[in-house]
């Protein structure tokens, strides 16, 4: 395991706090050395014993506190030790090889997705207009320079003044707000490198990059290559939402016209299922942590409340 301060030419950087998290990075990061073995890999983290060597960097963060976890990962892409990094959420799983994304860099400044959502909270006066959209902040790809760290660093300024003007932490609004009031040249990545797959999106070609925790089901390397198999058995154009998928199908004729239709290809969750297994699994935990007769008041509570 490597601890030295040398500076590395491309590397991947995650932060985890807590122990969940750090074991969401082992899987992910054992994803990216499947794939691309020669990388570096940094996690900045709390956790301090049974580090596996799939890391090759530790940086601790004792003095950082748990409430400014979102601003905490802007100040961790601040301090990569990468010319080229590449910023990944420990609840990302690699599916085949992405040298292509630093490829960019040799273009661009910097690389992420467009966030799913349309409307999300954001500050007033701040002019940025609604037509620039928020990044996601899952997958982030950048190339170091002066103009890119102080872009991060006004993020960092911003993310401090929206917690103390309303309580709120966030890395994705402070981030959106820098990058429209810097030069920095933004490539915008597609889906298939930040594929939210546990609620909606649309991919055409083949998944690179998950991004998110499968419904009511263990963070493990089995489950998420069967969600990454699922997802690129066909890599036509097709949409995902709730668990399901449907591609675009263009075979059918009516009175010689072509004419498209969606069709049901794949399912990698059902919802139901999913919710109910979170129920069941919150109904053991209350029965375990109160016992028989608590836990039938607190039923009996919560149903009183939908009347």
């Amino acid at each position: 395991m490597k601890t030295d301060g040398m500076q590395a030419y491309r590397g991947v950087v995650y932060l985890a706090y807590g122990q969940k998290c750090f074991d969401e990075a082992q899987v992910s990061a054992k994803s990216v050395k499947r794939f691309m073995p020669d990388l570096e890999i940094v996690i900045f983290t709390d956790i301090t014993s049974n580090i596996p060597d799939v890391f090759d960097r530790i940086v601790h963060l004792e003095h950082i506190e748990r409430p400014r976890f979102f601003s905490d990962k802007l100040t961790c892409m601040l301090q990569s030790p990468f010319d080229q990094t590449l910023f990944l959420d420990t609840d990302t799983f690699v599916c085949g090889p992405f040298s292509e994304l630093f490829d960019l860099l040799d273009h661009f400044d910097i690389a992420m997705s467009h966030d799913r959502r349309y409307y999300d909270w954001f500050p007033e006066d701040t002019g940025v207009p609604d037509a620039f959209r928020e990044f996601n902040q899952g997958v982030v790809a950048f190339r170091r320079s002066d103009n890119l760290l102080r872009t991060f660093e006004h993020a960092v300024l911003w993310a401090d003044r929206i917690a103390k003007e309303t309580g709120m932490t966030c890395d994705q609004p402070p981030l959106r707000i820098a990058l429209y009031h810097s030069t920095l040249r933004i490539a915008t990545l597609t889906q298939e490198y930040n594929c939210r797959y546990h609620s909606f999106g649309y991919l055409n070609g083949e998944v690179k990059i998950l991004h998110g925790r499968i419904p009511a089901r263990s963070y493990t390397e089995a489950n998420l290559r069967r969600i990454a198999a699922i997802l690129n058995n066909s890599t036509i154009p097709r949409v995902f939402t709730a668990g399901q998928i449907y591609a675009l199908q263009f075979s059918k004729t009516f009175l010689g016209l072509r004419y498209t239709y969606s069709k049901p290809i794949g399912t990698m969750f059902r919802p139901r299922i999913a919710f109910a297994r979170r129920i069941t699994r919150l109904g053991i935990q209350t029965l375990q942590k109160k016992g028989i007769k608590a836990s039938f008041g607190l039923i009996l509570n919560k149903l009183k409340s939908f009347e």
